[in-house]
């Protein structure tokens, strides 16, 4: 028999370094009964009670013969197991594979079937769709009462006959660890493989760049089927020895209160609620004192928005520039001392490249440009924490990862200083509320309609949201469109935050010689609107 351990598993000499490496099982030993997880709803985790937790989950994979390399879905709302889940995962192997909670089954089915996932863990959130996923599942593994799917597991009467113990087996440093999606041209998501190595260099960088302080607390309102959430914030709190406050969701006021309740030092902060947050402040800055840093992620803000917000809570804002290829994180981020120094372009910038993290900016032939500020051309970044590639698409993976660097599609700028200016999240990307809108994958669906003949999606400015989806369609039959059955029809097969806000019908589309549907054309209508 070799004496070489399987594909994917490291050898039992570098076992116990690994292990070590755990900040959960370090944390169960060195501080057990310090909360790692606290939900705002009720309910906590102390280190002890998480790291036994994930153990008896890694243990029940084995015990169903979910082998290291395999897809654990996780469709869920923000709940202390989901934490768990993705832990045992990691510790077991698993590839994680995380459904956006808003999803519909039909965007759910997709990335189910292109993962290869045969494990789904979802709660009563989401069982409703569950049901209508009509695929086959090795084992559907449910946190609450509803059983939609025949043969469904309970979660809990799995943890309970698992042991304790810790798995014997710890995934190699290149393996995929998770498969995080992101989408391209075509309008069908595709998944960077982060593996274990890139998302813990990620969380090395986060601590360093979000200023997190040994026992941090933070009070996290974002969704954990972000794939940011966990290997950016999660993890990294947990590797200092922090405390995460978990909110269902995006609560302004609530936020403040828990940050207050907490004495919290971290939070981050969406583009939409700026103002909310900004109002609270100013009326209490108390209530925000203990804070030693904020981020401020997701979509762009005005810079009226960012200028406002330093006034509110001074140097502790971090702004960054980062995407799901990343392991979710941060490619550039300011610091303390660019909101001190009286930088005239401060608001405008997505901060230098951060510690390990090289960016460029090169034309059309990957020549590189100048650094003077006023080129503008496509960012490459080349890092350690960028994921390997795209799960099972070479030709996407060599298009986007070359020679070391990944080609992020987004258009912008350097100056002489290394500041990096983004003059457009990616040329068709329309980022409203913080989430990503893929406009051919909006297209994609309306397609589908019988009332929809040709259509184009782009993006509008927007008061709250910062941009919003407008569909532009060429109906099968102009005497009988209504826009309310277009989109009752999308409204069945996308996510709420994907829908458009407007539908014009028209009889053409502007075109290149090629027969491509010009966006651009159709977006140059919004651009007069600030």
């Amino acid at each position: 028999m070799s004496s070489h351990p399987p594909a994917g598993v490291c050898s039992a000499r570098d076992r116990r370094h690994l292990a070590d490496a755990d900040a959960v099982a370090l944390g169960a030993r060195i501080h057990p009964s310090r909360a790692a997880l606290i939900h705002a709803d009720g309910g906590a985790l102390t280190y002890g009670e998480l790291d036994i937790l994930a153990n008896r989950v890694a243990q029940s994979w084995q015990g169903l013969g979910i082998r290291a390399g395999e897809r654990v879905a996780i469709w869920m709302d923000n709940r202390l197991e989901y934490i768990a889940v993705y832990i045992a995962c990691l510790r077991a192997g698993a590839i994680v594979v995380q459904l956006n909670h808003r999803h519909t089954a039909h965007e759910a089915r997709y990335q189910l079937e292109s993962s290869g996932a045969e494990v789904l863990v979802f709660d009563d959130t989401v069982a409703a769709r569950v049901a209508e996923l009509d695929i086959p599942l090795r084992h559907a593994i449910s946190l609450g009462s509803e059983r939609p799917v025949p043969a469904t597991l309970a979660f809990a009467d799995l943890v309970a006959a698992a042991s304790p113990t810790a798995v014997a087996l710890t995934p190699e440093a290149g393996a995929v660890a998770v498969l995080g999606y992101t989408s391209g041209t075509t309008g069908y998501p595709k998944a960077a493989e982060l593996t274990h190595a890139s998302i813990r260099i990620l969380g090395d960088t986060n601590m360093l760049v979000c200023r997190y302080a040994l026992g941090s607390i933070q009070v996290f309102g974002f969704s954990l089927s972000f794939t940011a959430g966990i290997p950016a914030h999660i993890l990294p709190h947990l590797r200092v020895g922090g405390t995460t406050v978990l909110l269902r969701g995006w609560d302004t006021e609530r936020i403040v209160d828990e940050v207050a309740r907490h004495r919290a030092t971290f939070t981050l902060l969406p583009s939409p609620p700026i103002p909310d947050f900004c109002e609270l402040v100013e009326a209490d800055p108390r209530r925000v004192a203990s804070l030693v840093s904020v981020l401020h992620s997701t979509a762009r803000a005005p810079e009226a928005h960012l200028e406002r917000l330093v006034d509110a809570i001074g140097t502790r804002l971090v702004e960054g520039w980062g995407m799901t290829e990343n392991s979710g994180g941060l490619m550039t981020a300011t610091t303390a001392q660019d909101y001190s120094s009286g930088r005239a372009r401060v608001f405008s910038t997505a901060g230098r490249a951060v510690a390990g993290t090289e960016v460029r900016v090169v034309d059309e032939d990957g020549a590189p440009l100048a650094e003077d500020g006023a080129s503008v051309g496509l960012l490459e970044v080349r890092a350690l924490s960028l994921a390997r590639g795209y799960w099972r698409d070479p030709e996407a993976t060599a298009a986007a990862f070359r020679d070391g660097w990944f080609a992020t599609g987004d258009l912008g700028s350097i100056d002489e200083e290394g500041f990096v200016y983004l003059v457009d999240r990616r040329s068709d990307l329309i980022v409203s509320g913080g989430m990503n809108i893929y406009p051919s994958e909006v297209e994609r669906v309306l397609a589908e309609s019988p009332d929809v003949a040709v259509c184009a999606v782009v993006g509008a400015p927007h008061e709250r949201w910062g941009r919003t989806p407008v569909a532009f369609i060429i109906p099968t039959d102009p005497s009988t469109a209504r826009a309310d059955a277009v989109l009752a029809f999308a409204r069945e097969r996308l996510a709420s935050y994907k829908l458009p806000t407007d539908v014009r019908f028209v009889s053409e589309l502007p075109t290149n010689a090629g027969g491509k549907i010009l966006r651009r054309s159709l977006a140059a209508q919004f651009e007069s609107v600030p």
